[in-house]
């Protein structure tokens, strides 16, 4: 009786320890399976946040570049009694990059927000990519507006 009872002991014993083990294993796949995200997430928030940074520095390049060439000295024009006159000044508003990239990101926000199922990194991302887009397309755009009109006042 002795001998059964501790056979039975033992098998309840090593019955117990078994599962303990299984659960232990499966809360250790678990929490492996959550740094794994953690660390996708923290890699995916690291690329999102390089884009912005080569988006504001793209904007920066195009921005300085407009500043540079609207410094130019206006040359002053002679009338017939010999005074001089400063041209009348354009008024000066957005230029069609800035325009550009506002609308860009605003549409690849919204964008972004609605076709990623994570909406806030979507809107991210999308606002990103949709800035830089707006601020290129903007861009050029401008470039071909500057040679329009150096054509037409050659004329």
């Amino acid at each position: 009786m002795k001998k059964l009872f501790s056979i039975v002991m033992a098998g309840m014993i090593l019955t117990a320890c078994g599962s303990n083990a299984a659960r232990m294993e499966a809360e250790l796949a678990k929490a492996k399976q959550r740094m794994t995200d953690s660390l996708r997430t923290v890699d995916s928030l690291k690329n999102i946040t390089a884009k912005q940074q080569k988006t504001v520095d793209s904007l920066k390049a195009v921005a300085a570049k407009h500043r540079n060439s609207s410094s130019d000295v206006t040359p002053r024009y002679a009338d017939a009694e010999g005074t001089t006159a400063a041209p009348e000044a354009k008024k000066k508003g957005m230029s069609g990059a800035v325009k550009g990239a506002l609308i860009g990101a605003g549409v690849g926000a919204v964008s972004g927000a609605i076709i990623d199922k994570k909406h806030g990194e979507g809107a991210i991302v999308g606002g990103v990519l949709g800035a830089g887009a707006g601020a290129a397309t903007g861009a050029i755009l401008d470039k071909n507006k500057k040679k329009k009109e150096a054509a037409a006042s050659k004329q």
